[in-house]
Parts: structure tokens; sequence; C-alpha cells
């Protein structure tokens, strides 16, 4: 969104915004206060959810925080330096290969090695401590997320490319689901969902899917640290990545997507709604 957009959005209230997307994105209006579907619930909880319990999951730095809190065994890659101006990052006394992020974003990353300048991380994050837009169309938590840029190890072999993430969706302390997604940082993005006993789901989200895969060496023990992770919350998707049969702390998710994935058929849709919710009515068949 260009940030003109995003001014000319700010009178308007979030409730309408949120109707608009919906209706735009699924081709019907969505019924934010009975909310039967997992796209609808997720709307919702931008809308309605306003406690402290919400409020730091969209701050990268809080979330690394949690995660070892809660499981100080887990590897949660090390912040190497927090700063709002570029000038105070030393490049010198980085890693050989290392990331850059911004705290309060999601899907923004960069990559950097010892031929980095600068002058080139200048440009590679220009805009980065702006206003995120997603905080703009009604996703509550990420304005509460500090505007700074982080700079983390490269735990990847190939600039990200290598990586697998494991995306678990928790509903009341509870795996229910996850899918594997590969490529993210490419034009080959794939993904595929399973069961928590790795069984493929019959299910599509507008993502290319890959071909079935072998379960990874930790699902055991991601299942317990995603449950772990994400108790106390009525839904938290917690992502992970697996290198060398270990898993890796990602990020927690509040709102997947923004809420704007599909989940098809729309069965899946419903019943994810119902383990959010609680309602008795048939499962997937």
């Amino acid at each position: 969104m260009r940030t003109t957009l995003r001014r000319l959005l700010e009178p308007v209230p979030d409730p309408l915004v949120r109707h608009m997307m919906y209706r735009r994105r699924f081709g019907r209006w969505g019924d934010f206060r009975d909310a039967p579907r997992f796209t609808e619930l997720l709307t919702r909880r931008m809308l309605q959810e306003r406690s402290q319990q919400i409020a730091w999951t969209c701050d990268k730095v809080r979330m690394k925080a949690h995660a070892l809190r809660i499981c100080p065994d887990l590897r949660v890659p090390e912040t190497l330096w927090r700063g709002y101006d570029l000038a105070d990052l030393d490049l010198a006394g980085l890693p050989d290969r290392w990331v850059i992020k911004p705290n309060h974003a999601s899907g923004m990353v960069a990559f950097g090695d010892r031929e980095t300048t600068p002058a080139q991380l200048r440009r590679l994050t220009r805009g980065w401590l702006r206003t995120y837009d997603r905080a703009a169309l009604g996703e509550w938590a990420y304005r509460w997320a500090d505007h700074s840029l982080l700079v983390e190890p490269d735990i990847s072999q190939d600039r990200g490319r290598d990586l697998v993430d494991y995306k678990f969706y928790v509903f009341h302390g509870e795996v229910k689901m996850l899918h594997r997604s590969s490529g993210r940082f490419t034009a080959g993005h794939r993904e595929r969902f399973y069961s928590p006993d790795w069984q493929v789901l019959d299910l599509f989200n507008g993502v290319s899917q890959e071909p079935e895969s072998p379960a990874p060496a930790s699902l055991e023990r991601m299942v317990e640290l995603a449950e772990a992770l994400a108790r106390g919350f009525e839904f938290m998707r917690v992502d992970f990545y697996e290198i060398d049969g270990v898993p890796w702390f990602g990020e927690l998710t509040p709102y997947p997507s923004g809420g704007m994935d599909p989940f098809e058929p729309e069965q899946f849709d419903l019943e994810m709604g119902r383990w959010w919710t609680g309602r008795q009515e048939a499962g997937i068949s």
C-alpha cells in the first residue's frame, strides 16, 4: 500500500476497512459478530481483542523473549543489534552472514554479508521504520510493536532459500494442523498442509502445493513447543524452522496473512472456526 493511500485510510473506521477487504477477497460479506469461520474470527480478533495479552505478539523482540522464557532450551536467533538509525550499526562487527528485518512488520528481510555496504543497507531498508501497512488496516497488535530494526545471524545456508517453515495452528493450547512452507524467499514458494501426526490434509489456501514430504525429525518436539508457546491464547500460529533435526523459533502469528488467506474447501474454514469457538458440529469428512 502506498503512503498516500495509508493516510487516506487513517480516518476510516477499522470495521469498515475490514468489511470492505473481506468482501473484496472472499466475494461475500463477513459475519464478524457470530463469526462461524476461521477467517471471520481472525477479523473479529483484530476489531475486538484489545488485551495486553495480545498487544505484544507482533513485536519480534518480545516474541523471542517469550519463547526463551517459556522454552529455555529452544533455539532462538540471537539479536546482534537493535536500533533506529543504521549509522549506529557497526557492519564490521557482524558475522560473515546475517539478516536485518523490522521489529514491527512481517514479510520483510534482507540478507547481508562482508560485502554489504552502508549505502546498500540504507537502500534495502528504505521505508522500513514507517507505520506498517497492516497496522493501518486494522491489525491492532502491530500498533504496539516498537518501530526498530533487528540484526540476527543468518541461520540458513543459501540466503534463506533453503529454509523450510513449519507453521502450527494452535487452538486452546492444542495443535490441530500445520503447514510446511518451502522456497519462501523464491518464486517457487510452495506449501502443504498436514495433521499433527503428518497425514496430508486436502486443504488449499492460495499458495501452490508442494509434493508430499517426509515428516521432520523433530515433529513431536515442535508440537510440544508450539502448544507451550501458545498456551493461554484461544488461537495462535507458532512458526519454526528445523535445522539438522533441531527446532528453531521463527515467530508467533496472531493474524495469519491478515485474515485474507482462503481455506478451501470452505468446510475447513468452518471447522477451524469450531476449533476456535468450541461449537459442536460435524467435523471434517
